[in-house]
């Protein structure tokens, strides 16, 4: 593995990782010039969900076992595009290019660990049933 390509495999999910945090920065940012805040806890649960991913996927791209950074860096990515899909029209679109930079990181480590075909396709789609599962439950139990 050349020094490049290696430098990669961390610098590309950090970068998803760090902008998720940036998006959630200036989601912030953008409800506190409102003036008015939002009844209810959306606002809070949004704001902790994007961080989380962001955590997520910022500390995978430094976790060295290849087997489990697949698994941070895809479940990372699967959170983002959970809310990103429903936040289509306001900041999804950044929330969607930052999970295409962590779930890049999650295929290249995935394949370092010469996982069956199968469960390639199989565990994002898994991951990415739990995520949306949890941002719909988070989705219904904060709409006041």
């Amino acid at each position: 593995m050349s020094d490049v390509s290696r430098r990669s495999g961390w610098l590309v999910p950090l970068a998803g990782g760090l902008g998720a945090l940036i998006v959630d920065v200036l989601y912030l940012q953008a409800i506190a010039q409102q003036g008015v805040t939002p009844p209810g806890a959306r606002v809070p649960f949004v704001a902790g969900w994007i961080a989380a991913a962001g955590i997520l996927s910022t500390a995978g791209a430094f976790i060295q076992r290849a087997s489990i950074r697949a698994v941070a860096l895809g479940f990372g990515a699967a959170m983002l595009v959970a809310l990103g899909a429903p936040a289509i029209f306001s900041f999804g679109i950044a929330l969607l290019l930052c999970a295409g930079l962590v779930g890049t990181g999650a295929l290249r480590a995935a394949e370092a660990t010469h996982i069956p075909p199968w469960m390639g396709l199989l565990g994002p789609l898994v991951l990415l049933v739990i995520a949306g599962a949890g941002v719909a439950v988070g989705f219904a139990v904060t709409d006041f």
